[in-house]
């Protein structure tokens, strides 16, 4: 089994209402949630432009929506490249923390493996408590060092792996089977293949359930 990189931080972050380049933000804002992604990535760029020689949290918030718009498209290069001048613009440690996490998760996915892991590395000293940044972490290391299998083989779970699999495993205990579904995506190795396929099975019957009981409200 071929492990893949989990998915980048897809939330859009908000302008402030009457900075410069806001109104360029929101349309683009609007495009994206319509899935109209080139046409979010020229607003974007637009309110980029509105706002050149300026700093704070608006810029920062059109560069990472710029980069979550060429990340939709398959564009990594241009989001990486997007996602850095956030990481750049970034006034928290959580904020750059994810950008440098976007940014790395983008350069792994045009092969840029040693870029892709000092942006993770880096991730990971601002946030150590990331789950995401630290699979991810994990898993292009692996393809460096050629350790990740090619053929299918099953490989044994990582530490890593363990403690999430152990995580989900008291989810399933307290019958919360979306959270622990949601918490393995993307993280499972092959030895926890079955355990996965019955999550999955007992996911899909709680929302045939939530789908078909009748409204308490009528």
């Amino acid at each position: 089994m071929r492990l893949t990189l989990l998915a980048i931080l897809l939330a859009l972050t908000g302008c402030a209402a009457f900075a410069d380049g806001a109104a360029e933000g929101r349309k683009g804002m609007e495009l994206f949630e319509a899935d109209n992604f080139e046409a979010a990535a020229a607003a974007f760029q637009e309110g980029i432009n509105a706002t050149e020689n300026q700093t704070g949290r608006t810029r920062e918030a059109l560069h990472t929506n710029l980069g979550l718009a060429h990340f939709a498209q398959e564009q990594f290069a241009e989001a990486a490249e997007a996602f850095s001048e956030a990481l750049a613009l970034a006034e928290t440690p959580s904020k750059r923390a994810e950008a440098a996490y976007n940014a790395g998760t983008a350069l792994a996915k045009t092969e840029e493996l040693e870029q892709a892991l000092e942006y993770l590395r880096r991730a990971l000293i601002l946030q150590p408590d990331f789950p995401a940044a630290r699979f991810n972490y994990e898993l292009v290391k692996r393809r460096l060092d050629g350790t990740q299998p090619q053929d299918g083989t099953p490989q044994e779970p990582s530490a890593f792996a363990e403690e999430l699999k152990a995580r989900a495993d008291s989810l399933v205990a307290a019958r919360h089977y979306l959270e622990a579904a949601s918490l393995m995506q993307d993280s499972t190795v092959a030895a926890y293949s079955d355990f996965m396929q019955r999550l999955e099975e007992v996911v899909g019957i709680e929302e045939m359930g939530a789908t078909t009981a009748p409204d308490s409200t009528q």
